[in-house]
């Protein structure tokens, strides 16, 4: 039936609004119209793994986690379709959570003078210049993240070496080298940095336990929209080819990559309700719970769906009018 609907569309195209009731296909009368798996070859699904909605991500998340002594931490490990092995596709960056990390970071400035001022008052738990450098040199490394003045970087070639293994130079793509510092150490202290690994697979942080399900998902929400707009040009779609969420020592949840897509699209609600999953076709519905009555063409994304939508009502009114007389 699936494989039925999918040739009519392509072969209807536009045709959809001038079905009449009586020339309809079967599965127009059906909620699983346009919640049909339209999958691209290079979507990975496991098919040993559920696929869960996001509107059941985050009830699942949690009963997937047993108590443990101590606040576990809810990770995002999305795979692009990427090779970061070329320059022009590799991807890198610094995403800011609004609800932040639930982690503390310790920060090392590379500043004098009032920079080194601005940083201190900003949070950093170390400042220093050439004296901090020739700490590091000698095995000092009490701290994960780093920021820089740009005064500053001629000097810090010295430990690079140091650094860079370690992901923790600093690096003007990812406004860690600024005069800003006050800026840079606050984005750092509610944000966390990601990088493509060599199958193309981003591991980000969302948030701990302890978050609200809200937070979780705005944090979601920031990372994903950060993964779009870092997308590099050139990549063909499908741009995500699979997509799991964890707990530290839970087991993973498989999401739908197509539904991800949608959502780093602007296409779908990361709340993933069930008419914005619905106008985006992604499937992984429960099809008996989608009200169609309900739905509000105008708020539809999909052209097709939308004219299915208008269709399906005239169609509606007409009948309560002849019934009526």
């Amino acid at each position: 039936r699936g494989m039925a609907l999918v040739a009519l569309l392509r072969r209807g195209g536009g045709q959809l609004g001038r079905l009449s009731q009586t020339q309809a296909h079967p599965l127009l009368n059906s909620a699983s119209l346009f919640v049909v798996q339209q999958r691209s070859a290079g979507v990975k699904i496991n098919p040993n793994v559920p696929v869960t909605p996001l509107a059941d991500m985050m009830p699942a998340l949690r009963a997937a986690c047993k108590k443990r002594k101590f606040n576990e931490t809810f990770d995002l490990a999305i795979r692009l379709n990427v090779d970061p092995r070329k320059s022009d596709q590799a991807i890198k960056g610094l995403v800011v959570l609004p609800k932040g990390s639930g982690s503390s970071s310790r920060i090392a400035a590379f500043a004098t003078g009032p920079a080194a001022e601005e940083a201190k008052a900003a949070g950093a738990t170390v400042v220093g210049g050439e004296e901090l450098i020739t700490q590091i040199k000698d095995g000092f490394m009490d701290f994960d993240k780093c920021v820089a003045s740009p005064d500053m970087m001629k000097s810090l070639t010295k430990i690079a070496r140091i650094l860079g293994p370690r992901g923790l130079m600093p690096n003007p793509k990812l406004g860690t080298v600024t005069d800003n510092m006050t800026e840079a150490i606050a984005n750092l202290l509610s944000g966390v940095t990601f990088k493509a690994e060599k199958a193309g697979i981003v591991h980000v942080p969302l948030g701990k336990k302890t978050f609200t399900d809200e937070d979780i998902l705005q944090n979601m929400a920031a990372v994903l929209k950060t993964l779009q707009e870092t997308r590099p040009k050139g990549v063909k779609d499908p741009y995500v080819i699979s997509c799991y969420v964890s707990s530290t020592m839970g087991k993973s949840i498989q999401l739908d990559p197509v539904e991800i897509g949608g959502v780093m699209k602007g296409r779908i609600g990361i709340e993933g309700t069930a008419a914005n999953i619905a106008a985006k076709s992604t499937g992984w519905v429960d099809k008996a719970k989608l009200d169609w009555d309900s739905v509000d063409p105008d708020t539809v994304a999909s052209k097709k769906l939308r004219r299915y939508l208008q269709v399906r009502r005239e169609l509606a009114q007409k009948r309560a009018s002849s019934s009526a007389a």
